[in-house]
């Protein structure tokens, strides 16, 4: 969309457009004769618009907004804001310069050829110079301007590589008459940045689904229970026991990689994966060319352990070879543990009065990772929490007294379970008449 217009209406009323811009305000028009000018908000610009509607800059101050114009003979009066100043342009000079605004290149650059077209005259020359630095506006540490360049077909660009770049065009007039700048073309290529790589997180994914095994047949050999007593010792089974339906359980785990990663430039990235375990000094290859930032893999393809992984991104698809960059992140240890701590329990003994009181000291042993949790369950009840014998859960083998009172006559049945930081969950039951 237009920030600002011209329009020329004729005696008909038709409209027609001489010159418009996306990006200055137009302030003011003055005729000279059968030329046109225009003053703008840019840099305090003037053109001259042409009768062929080519608009050509003729001066641009740099004291801000060019807002009034006024024809005074052969000269041209130009009043600028907010710097309050009045400058007067007469006839074209017989050599004049212009400086291009300063161009960043969002990087260091390496600089290339630098070429023009131009509407020339007799005898009329145009030179161009350069100069670069890495500050957004000149200063000490930016480069000399370059010796001249006058091939329009283009010059290798001496300066040394930088971030900003500038040129400076020198115009040679002949005979009353001025070469035309028409544009300029400087070609340069960034020096490639590295990709970034952030938030690496590694997860555990499981997921159960309880499955009743199928009907055993007459030729299945029947599952038994076996029953252990207050006294520890193990009941007396027989071939005519009543046989029992086991569940099975389909779990899948899965380990996921998850991480960001981003490239300035908008090259294309491709990242690779790798682990070590704990203790191992090289890494090891898991999966490469992967374009997305996810990846799963078995958890059972880990063995119990603490490991950590490393991501490497790389924008080789969209660099040459002596230019790809290429960035890793590792991830802090990671905590593998998918085996349930071993719980266990001691032959129950009798105190109190009536031999009320059952005492038991229930053993846990995990061999990856501390405790975290023990508690017990009465014939299927609300789950209740045992202390320690210690008063702290902090290793990875733990024991637990327990101590039952005020039990009704009868059988009970007596679970106890312990969890591993790895949330695993280790059962042990215990029947009590």
């Amino acid at each position: 969309m237009e920030k600002a217009a011209l329009y020329r209406i004729a005696a008909d009323n038709t409209a027609e457009t001489l010159w418009s811009s996306k990006e200055e305000n137009l302030y003011d028009v003055a005729q000279q004769g059968n030329r046109l000018f225009l003053a703008t908000d840019h840099n305090a610009r003037i053109y001259e618009l042409g009768r062929d509607k080519k608009t050509r800059l003729i001066a641009e101050t740099r004291e801000g907004e060019a807002v009034r114009l006024l024809a005074d003979g052969q000269s041209l009066l130009v009043a600028t804001s907010p710097a309050a100043r009045l400058l007067r342009y007469a006839e074209a000079a017989a050599e004049g310069e212009f400086e291009s605004p300063i161009h960043d290149a969002t990087t260091v650059a390496r600089w290339g050829r630098l070429s023009w077209r131009a509407e020339t005259c007799a005898n009329c020359k145009i030179a161009l110079r350069v100069r670069t630095g890495n500050s957004p506006r000149p200063d000490k540490t930016w480069s000399e301007w370059s010796a001249p360049l006058t091939s329009a077909e283009g010059s290798a660009i001496p300066n040394p590589n930088a971030r900003y770049v500038q040129w400076k065009a020198t115009l040679n007039g002949s005979a009353g008459k001025s070469p035309v700048l028409d544009s300029v073309r400087l070609a340069y290529l960034p020096q490639n940045t590295a990709p970034t790589l952030t938030a690496l997180t590694v997860s555990a994914l499981s997921s159960s689904v309880a499955v009743p095994a199928a009907k055993p047949t007459a030729a299945a050999q029947p599952a038994y229970s076996i029953t252990v007593t207050e006294s520890g010792e193990e009941g007396a089974s027989s071939s005519s026991g009543t046989p029992t339906q086991p569940v099975t359980r389909s779990t899948v785990e899965q380990i996921q990689i998850a991480w960001s990663g981003e490239d300035t430039d908008a090259d294309r990235l491709a990242y690779k994966i790798e682990f070590r375990a704990e203790g191992q000094s090289s890494w090891t290859f898991l999966k490469g060319n992967l374009t997305e930032t996810t990846h799963l893999v078995e958890a059972e393809a880990f063995a119990d352990g603490r490991y950590q992984f490393r991501v490497t991104a790389t924008d080789a698809a969209s660099n040459s070879v002596a230019t790809a960059r290429e960035t890793d992140l590792e991830s802090a240890p990671i905590l593998i543990d998918r085996t349930p701590p071993a719980v266990t329990f001691s032959a129950p003994k009798r105190a109190g009065a009536n031999n009320q009181t059952i005492d038991f000291t229930v053993e846990a042993r995990d061999a990856a990772s501390p405790l975290t949790r023990c508690e017990y369950s009465i014939n299927a009840g609300p789950w209740r929490t045992i202390d320690p014998d210690d008063g702290v859960i902090d290793s990875p083998e733990e024991k637990f007294p327990l101590r039952l009172t005020n039990l009704p006559a009868g059988e009970h049945l007596v679970v106890v379970r312990a969890y591993d930081s790895g949330n695993n969950a280790g059962l042990a039951r215990v029947l009590v008449k």
